[in-house]
């Protein structure tokens, strides 16, 4: 990519950007028996040829093509391709492969020509691929990270063949955020991807703020209105950049061609960058998020290359999955889903509450740029260590034990708290020097005490105001700031406890901050600052999230008993008639609860639209303890007709009642 630049002597100067890979190739997964593959050479426009491999079981009979197109050596897959028993995309009875080396990369290296948009490469390897008579005409593309990039870059350019691509955990713009988080370098993070000859880190230090430069950068590559085939986007909670992914799905949503704004489907799950579809996250295990990248996969590729009927257009457009509560939700838009606001506030005594502090008080702490908070784990990159811990860690030993830090945490929840949106850290804070950073970690606290990272940001004073226009600040002022957090989808369960870490570092995942307030990522003195945050009515410091506004549908203070069960609906989204369930126990006799006696009494159970009004009242009966069915056809209950859009249904009985979420298309 080529980007023009004008200094103040108003002369233009070239400035190189590499198209941006942010991050590392999801190989496959297992180690299969060596596969049968053929050398191939691909011409491109300029003269030049790119370096491939073609799977296949028979030359001579035509299938449709999956295309990955890798910076990281195509001979990885030579002995590590799956077989054709293997869930989709890999399934060569079904599908032709041609994997493909990069221009200037591996066996494509001889190829490399400065600026050039390999996009166009992508363009015309389809075109050459659907010539070959081991293909049918149709091509659709894979790949996540540096494979997802490529996709969108060349879906740009629209080639005929394209029919559909499936980018995962990336999206197609290449910005200042991306390399800057609250206006921090992302030192780990950048430092690796210089090692892989993405990028120049000297070009990315001389550019810390916002300016023409990043603009220039993020024009080139903003291109959702370019974008005309569907597309099956995937992303995690614990990877670099979910909200970014999501962002890039929104906006190809509302601006790509209007044949396919409604093909497009998301899926987000409780991943890392590394680990789409994996059971194991860091230090926990999620299960019931293992092969769904597979399944989706296949499902995507057989409706649009191989034309089957398998109900993939059914299939909701977005897909979420609930870390905590561990089940996966269904959305039209992920911006529907978590619309009220929720705030807890930060007390002097160390606990977040619902009500804002009534005293005035303030808490300290020393930050030492020479001794940083530490990293541990979260969604850090960096290939060339494998020791490195990622993801969702205990943060007791390493962070939470240190004396440069705050805590703040909930009392044990009796209730579960749900997050699901963008979560923001507004801290009213002073500092003894001109500028200094923020730093916040947010976590689960688990009854056996361990305090599991979730997510993590930060943010530089300089850059409270404007990215664009740093500002230092006077020494002993209160100056808020805020600290913006990805989006998140968690439930805080009962039992546990919802926590927030401040520091003034994160090192190395993000850079240290000197302190003196002179120019960044230079050499320089360190001075050790005093930081403080502030309580009071006037300097509310506060933690605020987006939630479902079932929230807002009270729960009890109980904890509701074992065996007390509302069902998710199931198909969900709801069909015109569709079954509910619902479980009302016996308790034991020792619950202080009911001495004794069992929950039978009136039992309720209604349906809220999302502003919390009452819809529908399907239950308001006597009922023993048992199991019960209730339909629920939404055409014709009480000669009303629900519009589409998307709801609750609240059980009630005696003190206990549980939520559930459904959406409703018709």
């Amino acid at each position: 990519m080529r980007l023009f630049l004008y200094f103040n002597d108003n002369k233009m100067k070239h400035i190189k950007l590499a198209s941006v890979v942010l991050l590392f190739l999801l190989l496959p997964l297992s180690i299969y028996s060596q596969i049968d593959y053929y050398k191939i050479l691909i011409p491109t426009r300029d003269g030049k040829e790119l370096a491939a491999d073609l799977y296949t079981l028979d030359l001579n009979f035509p299938k449709p093509v999956i295309l990955i197109q890798t910076p990281y050596n195509k001979n990885s897959y030579r002995t590590g391709f799956p077989s054709s028993a293997a869930p989709m995309p890999f399934n060569l009875e079904h599908y032709n492969y041609v994997v493909v080396d990069w221009r200037g990369f591996y066996g494509s290296d001889s190829a490399a020509v400065p600026f050039y948009d390999r996009g166009l490469d992508g363009y015309d390897c389809i075109e050459w691929i659907a010539q070959q008579a081991w293909c049918n005409d149709k091509v659709g593309t894979f790949g996540g990270s540096a494979l997802g990039l490529i996709q969108f870059q060349t879906a740009r350019h629209k080639p005929p063949h394209l029919v559909c691509a499936m980018p995962m955990i990336k999206d197609f713009k290449t910005k200042y955020s991306d390399f800057y988080y609250g206006g921090v370098l992302r030192k780990e993070h950048v430092e690796s991807i210089e090692r892989l000859r993405f990028i120049d880190m000297d070009l990315i230090t001389a550019h810390p703020a916002q300016d023409d430069f990043w603009d220039l950068t993020e024009s080139a590559n903003n291109y959702p209105d370019q974008i005309a085939v569907p597309m099956l986007m995937v992303t995690g909670w614990f990877d670099h950049y979910p909200t970014d992914v999501i962002r890039a799905y929104n906006d190809i949503v509302t601006k790509s061609d209007q044949a396919v704004r409604n093909k497009h489907k998301l899926i987000v799950g409780p991943w890392l960058h590394g680990e789409i579809g994996a059971e194991q996250q860091g230090g926990l295990e999620f299960p019931e998020a293992v092969g769904i990248t597979d399944t989706a996969a296949s499902q995507f590729f057989d409706f649009y290359l191989r034309g089957k009927t398998n109900g993939y257009e059914l299939i909701p457009a977005v897909r979420y999955f609930v870390m905590g509560s561990n089940v996966w939700e269904n959305a039209s838009t992920w911006t529907d889903v978590g619309i009220s606001e929720m705030y807890f506030y930060l007390y002097p005594d160390g606990f977040l509450r619902k009500e804002i502090y009534s005293g005035a008080s303030s808490h300290g702490y020393i930050y030492d740029p020479k001794n940083p908070s530490p990293t541990f784990g979260g969604s850090r990159f960096n290939p060339f260590n494998p020791t490195i811990l990622l993801g969702p860690r205990d943060q007791r030993f390493y962070v939470e034990s240190r004396n440069d830090v705050l805590i703040f945490s909930t009392e044990e929840l009796t209730s579960p708290i749900e997050i699901l949106g963008p979560v923001a850290i507004n801290l009213y804070v002073s500092s003894n020097r001109t500028d200094t950073d923020f730093s916040v970690r947010l976590c689960d606290v688990y009854p056996d005490g361990r305090s599991m990272l979730i997510t993590q940001g930060i943010k530089r004073m300089r850059f409270r105001n404007s990215y664009s226009d740093p500002e230092l600040i006077t020494p002993g002022q209160i100056y808020k700031v805020t600290v913006e957090l990805c989006d998140l989808a968690i439930k805080i369960l009962p039992q546990h406890k919802l926590r927030l870490i401040i520091s003034s570092s994160n090192y190395p995942m993000f850079d240290i901050n000197l302190n003196n307030g002179g120019p960044m990522y230079i050499m320089g003195d360190t001075l050790v600052a005093n930081n403080i945050v502030y309580f009071s009515s006037e300097y509310a410091s506060n933690i605020t999230w987006k939630t479902s506004p079932g929230t807002d549908i009270k729960l009890p203070d109980q904890t509701i008993p074992y065996g007390f069960q509302l069902s998710q609906n199931y198909p969900n989204p709801f069909n015109p008639t569709t079954t509910i369930e619902y479980t009302i126990p016996t308790l034991p006799s020792v619950s202080h609860l009911t001495k004794g006696r069992d929950m039978g009494g009136v039992v309720t159970l209604k349906v809220y639209d999302l502003l919390g009004r009452e819809a529908a009242t399907l239950v308001n009966e006597y009922k023993q303890p048992g199991k019960y069915k209730v339909e629920f056809n939404v055409e014709t209950f009480h000669g009303t007709s629900l519009p589409s859009g998307v709801y609750f249904y609240r059980l009630q009985a005696g003190t206990f009642s549980d939520v559930k979420k459904f959406i409703l298309m018709k």
